[in-house]
């Protein structure tokens, strides 16, 4: 694998930082907003969750593309987080405010951070960057599925 560019991993980090800003804020007003615009947030929430699940997954899919002829196992784990995504969204606005909905899309987090983790495709640097990502990816969704959940 080639050397990445300093400039480069600065850019992706400030771009990652950067989209963690709606985990954080849609969370704290998922938190702090009376009914129903807290659940208002929460589904923005939810739904940004949903299309950085995409994201993750595409990333997958361009690095299988760029490692030679891709497999089709790989091609098949990297849609599994748009597509859990997408189907979590019509079941947390049709059951909202079911709070278990924020766990079940942190839980794809986790697994997609378990993949990214464990794969030797994937550059050194990306992966520390990945692991803050998905803690506030997390923690966001926590932190709204406990503030609906306990009402604080």
């Amino acid at each position: 694998m080639t050397d990445t560019p300093a400039s480069y991993r600065r850019t992706a980090l400030i771009l990652t930082a950067a989209g963690a800003i709606p985990f954080l804020g849609f969370s704290v007003a998922t938190a702090t907003l009376e009914a129903p615009t807290n659940a208002t947030a929460g589904l923005w929430l939810q739904t940004y969750a949903a299309v950085i699940l995409s994201f993750l997954g595409g990333i997958r899919w361009g690095v299988s593309l760029g490692e030679g002829p891709p497999d089709s196992t790989t091609l098949l784990l990297s849609v599994l987080p748009a597509l859990l995504g997408w189907v979590i969204l019509p079941f947390a606005i049709i059951l909202q405010p079911a709070a278990y909905w924020y766990l079940a899309l942190a839980a794809l987090f986790l697994a997609q951070l378990a993949w990214d983790w464990s794969s030797a495709s994937l550059p050194a640097w990306f992966k520390p960057m990945r692991l803050g990502a998905t803690v506030a990816a997390m923690g966001s969704l926590v932190f709204a599925w406990a503030a609906m959940e306990f009402g604080f």
